[in-house]
């Protein structure tokens, strides 16, 4: 299987290196060959070798922060185009008004006949249900396991381990970037500082409105609803409040009485349908969402038959984030 890969940010990094340890490996339990054989990335550059790229010299490069170009790829080129590439790794930045520029990449090889990995949530989120026929029709597969809790395999979960079971609620710390301000708040920081120590560590963006505000806890929401229900609810269906504007009055009133504030996404069967929504909520202690602390996320899963399930894992990191793809590189290339 021949990998192209689109961005080179922290996940794609992150995969890169796992590809690098486990490559023998893969080919011993599996007897699968796999190459990377394109990287195209705006700021990195670009790069192509049909009979794979070393790994270890492009990992050299970009700890060294070199431009990585070497004049095999042309810049005109798309990665979909590249006949002998099987599957393609997107990972571009996440947009949650377009998708774009990931939705045109990702339906672009779709349409080319190429199996996609993403990591990005914006075109999953907006554009699900086009993208999903388009690769139905095309006969290939389009995984998206690190939208949600990053390498923390909840797709897997819930469609191998709770095969078979009724889904009746979700409820999840999503964003890790929010819970880790919250967690600071509630030790006494204000918000501008507990942003601020974030940002230093890289757990927010230097634009955080995406996880103070509640977006991207939302995006990951009609993921899930997708994925678990089978149900657009469109982003604007999903009543969302962010972090931004709770005081320290509420903070102080929330510990007082034993709870913990903490930014919960949710759906839950409601009916014939599902509704979602994401909001702060002050959570008692025996609530096991309430003791989730820092960039850790979670989800607990409401069932039929088996009742409360709860998986937790990082919500950030390179190579937590860049497992996520690897594990789907791995579904494709097991049922392929």
């Amino acid at each position: 299987m021949n990998i192209g890969i689109i961005g080179l940010g922290t996940v794609t990094r992150g995969f890169i290196e796992i590809l690098s340890e486990k490559g023998n490996w893969m080919q011993e339990k599996y007897g699968e060959n796999i190459k990377l054989v394109a990287v195209k990335d705006i700021q990195k550059g670009n790069i192509y070798n049909s009979n794979g790229i070393n790994l270890v010299e492009l990992l050299t490069k970009l700890n060294n922060d070199e431009n990585i170009s070497d004049g095999s790829l042309s810049e005109v080129k798309t990665v979909a185009s590249i006949e002998d590439v099987d599957l393609i790794v997107e990972a571009t930045y996440s947009d949650y008004k377009t998708g774009d520029p990931a939705y045109t990449f990702i339906k672009d090889a779709l349409l080319s006949g190429k199996h996609v990995v993403t990591t990005n949530k914006g075109p999953v989120a907006l554009h699900f249900t086009e993208l999903n026929k388009i690769a139905e029709k095309n006969k290939v597969s389009l995984r998206y396991e690190g939208t949600v809790l990053s390498g923390t395999p909840t797709f897997s979960l819930i469609e191998e381990c709770l095969a078979g079971d009724e889904i009746l609620e979700i409820r999840g710390i999503l964003n890790g970037t929010s819970n880790y301000i919250l967690s600071k708040m509630s030790e006494g920081d204000a918000f501008e500082s507990a942003l601020s120590v974030a940002q230093e560590k890289g757990y927010a963006e230097a634009d955080p409105t995406n996880d103070v505000k509640g977006y991207d806890a939302r995006g990951k929401v009609a993921i899930l609803s997708h994925k678990v229900f089978g149900v657009d609810l469109g982003l604007d269906n999903i009543p969302t409040v962010g972090i931004d504007n709770i005081s320290k009055l509420e903070l102080d009133t929330a510990k007082n009485e034993g709870k913990n504030i903490r930014l919960v996404g949710s759906l839950k069967k409601d009916g014939n349908g599902v509704t979602g929504k994401v909001q702060p909520e002050a959570l008692a202690i025996s609530d096991a969402l309430s003791n989730i602390g820092g960039v850790t996320n979670a989800i607990e899963i409401t069932t039929k038959y088996l009742g409360k399930v709860m998986i937790t894992g990082p919500g950030a990191g390179k190579l937590e984030t860049g497992y996520s793809v690897f594990s789907d590189v791995l579904s494709i290339m097991k049922n392929k």
